[in-house]
């Protein structure tokens, strides 16, 4: 993928579709389907059984956050999580796991403690966090991975 094209997945039949970014403004329809695209302008929420196809198959990069609903800190950089995705729509997806929900992939990963994030670019992973930085210090993390 190039700077100047971003892949979106149809809602209707799944298929992913990779549109140049000069032509999101004419309101692209998919390929099979001719169904309208939109833009996932908030994070995907991701489980063991959509996990292969929303992260490791995704052509392109895949910030995954690992979070609690009992975690405070979780909760407040929510928003920055939540602007991220929209910022990023098209470019790279954001996608979320809840730990509680998800006790396979949590374990799959090790994940000991929340927030734990990590960067997948074509099915690799390329980046993590361990734990919470400062709302400007974690989106000059998270822009820099999604980035490299």
């Amino acid at each position: 993928m190039t700077a100047r094209e971003v892949f979106l997945r149809c809602k209707s039949c799944k298929t992913l579709n990779r549109v140049p970014t000069d032509r999101l403004f004419l309101h692209p329809k998919c390929g099979k389907c001719k169904v309208f695209l939109e833009f996932p302008k908030k994070p995907v929420e991701v489980t063991a059984l959509n996990f292969d196809e929303e992260v490791l198959k995704w052509p392109g990069m895949v910030l995954v956050e690992f979070w609690s609903p009992r975690c405070g800190i979780c909760l407040a950089i929510a928003p920055t999580i939540e602007r991220l995705a929209q910022q990023k729509a098209g470019i790279a997806k954001v996608a979320m796991i809840d730990v509680e929900r998800e006790m396979l992939l949590a374990n799959r990963f090790d994940i000991r403690s929340t927030p734990v994030f990590f960067v997948f670019r074509n099915g690799t992973k390329i980046k993590d966090l361990y734990g919470a930085l400062p709302r400007l210090q974690l989106e000059a993390w998270l822009v820099s991975a999604l980035n490299e």
